[in-house]
């Protein structure tokens, strides 16, 4: 590629192989890996739907919701 090409914004078509293959050799992972990060995201969402839980009844609480509701 010669520097009249570059200023046109032209580029040829294999310039961004090496990049890509770099970013797909990064994100594949084996089975134990990706079953171990589903499990700490299992986690991370059962810790926040309790904290959520708790906010709730506690804004009810505070509110006076809480005792009017039958």
């Amino acid at each position: 590629m010669n520097k009249k090409d570059f200023e046109r914004g032209c580029f040829s078509l294999g310039w961004t192989v090496d990049n890509d293959s770099a970013i797909e050799q990064k994100q594949k992972k084996d089975l134990a890996t990706l079953l171990l990060e589903l499990e700490d995201i299992k986690k991370d969402f059962e810790r926040i739907m309790a904290n959520k839980d708790r906010l709730t009844n506690l804004l009810k609480f505070y509110d006076g919701s809480l005792l009017t509701e039958n």
